[in-house]
């Protein structure tokens, strides 16, 4: 009798605070900022949380309030650490996991935990990466259509891709990516055409 599948829950698929994106929304600077985050799958909404940043000298910590299933309401702080950055100047920020004690910068909303942790809070069922779960035969095929992922993520009308005749960061990243996948072409070309 074959065993029954178990397809575990992946980083990419479930909720998750990120500092890049409270950062990149200039929500971490110093004083106190209140906003609301949303979610959304397939272009409806499927949750919001209440957020308060406080980043003060005596204090620094982000306070979550929601409520899940219209029946659990959540109301806790994630503490969050200052680290000087390795260049002497300024500050790196980390979230403290409520469950670990990790330090972390993105925290994941795992169904039935009620709070956000870090991805290795879960014990022994894990949250795994989606690319950590692609069988060996065509893990090839999600770098190959990486790039169109990364141009989607990371390009916005108006956003130089050269500086100075050179190509940017984000830019020579993406190239990288373009020339992997274009490597990739005939082996995948070969493997797909096997399974037909």
């Amino acid at each position: 009798m074959p065993r029954t599948p178990t397809f575990p829950d992946t980083a990419d698929e479930i909720k998750r605070l990120e500092l890049s994106d409270l950062r990149q929304r200039g929500l971490l600077r110093p004083g106190y900022h209140s906003t609301t985050l949303r979610w959304s799958r397939n272009g409806h909404p499927s949750g919001s949380v209440g957020l308060d940043v406080v980043l003060l000298d005596d204090q620094s910590y982000l306070r979550l309030h929601y409520t899940l299933n219209d029946t659990t309401r959540y109301d806790y702080r994630i503490e969050l650490e200052a680290v000087p950055t390795n260049l002497g100047n300024g500050f790196r920020y980390y979230m403290i996991c409520p469950v670990s004690g990790r330090r972390a910068t993105v925290l994941y909303l795992r169904d039935g935990t009620g709070k956000f942790a870090h991805r290795l809070a879960y014990g022994p069922t894990r949250l795994f990466y989606g690319s950590q779960l692609e069988s060996k035969t065509f893990r090839g095929l999600s770098s190959y259509f990486a790039v169109d992922r990364e141009w989607e993520k990371h390009y916005k009308k108006g956003r130089k891709t050269h500086y100075q005749g050179k190509p940017t960061k984000w830019y020579a990243r993406l190239l990288k990516l373009g020339e992997k996948a274009d490597a990739l072409a005939p082996a995948m070309d070969k493997l797909l055409n096997g399974y037909r």
